[in-house]
């Protein structure tokens, strides 16, 4: 299923991801692949199949409250591309709606 590369750049933007041009093209084969794989899923006969509301284990297997060492706030950061005020530095969300 090939996917026109303006719906790719749909999707993109959907997603908030800026593609470069050459993106474009490899993405949309990739995203092609998906749609195809779950297109063959849709031709299941799934008759009898009781629908799936959620998936949870019913006992969650526990472990002991343990403490242990943690990073140093040095550790933490050093590998982090940008930092800033000693945390983390992200980009700003910004909401165009």
């Amino acid at each position: 299923m090939a996917l026109s590369p303006e719906q790719v750049r749909q999707v993109a933007a959907l997603a908030a991801l800026e593609l470069q041009p050459e993106e474009v093209t490899s993405l949309g084969i990739q995203l092609g692949a998906i749609l195809e794989y779950v297109q063959q899923l849709n031709e299941l006969d799934t008759t009898g199949v009781e629908p799936t509301t959620h998936v949870a284990v019913e006992q969650l297997p526990f472990r002991p409250d343990l403490s242990a060492p943690c990073l140093s706030q040095e550790e933490a950061l050093s590998g982090a591309p940008r930092t800033a005020g000693g945390a983390f530095a992200v980009p700003t969300f910004v909401d165009e709606a």
